[in-house]
């Protein structure tokens, strides 16, 4: 099921995500999607997307489990919205097999209405790195 709105896109991701269906997962993006990750790997179409975050989850995320809340929606033009989900990821393992501990992260997906609904053509994640501050702004 596509969905209805700009923001069920970032719950069906989450949803997807937590049951490790990739496949369903990959039927989020539109076919050229782009998907820069946490750590910089940038994806430049569905199939990408979908063999690499399959990798994982039979890997890393195998055990892992994506919550959040939609942030933010904001209207880009008609039929095209961002969307920002503010998601806690736990479960995840390290290369090194031992529990990754808990992650803390911001998704924006640049999502297009269709005429079977909502996709994303672009997704950028990044993690919340704690204790790190953005230094003052400076005055002019």
């Amino acid at each position: 099921m596509t969905p209805g709105k700009p923001e069920h896109v970032a719950t069906a991701f989450a949803d997807a995500w937590n049951r490790h269906d990739m496949g369903g997962f990959a039927s989020l993006f539109a076919a050229d999607a782009n998907f820069v990750n946490v750590v910089g790997i940038w994806w430049k179409n569905r199939s990408e997307i979908e063999a690499a975050h399959r990798a994982t989850h039979e890997t890393i995320f195998r055990d892992s489990r994506l919550e959040g809340d939609v942030a933010s929606v904001v209207e880009l033009a008609p039929g095209l919205a961002s969307v920002h989900y503010a998601w806690s990821l736990t479960g995840a393992s390290a290369p090194d097999g031992q529990a990754a501990g808990v992650r803390k992260g911001i998704l924006l997906l640049v999502v297009q209405q269709g005429q079977s609904g909502w996709t994303i053509r672009v997704a950028q994640n990044t993690d919340i790195a704690p204790g790190m501050i953005a230094p003052p702004a400076s005055k002019s």
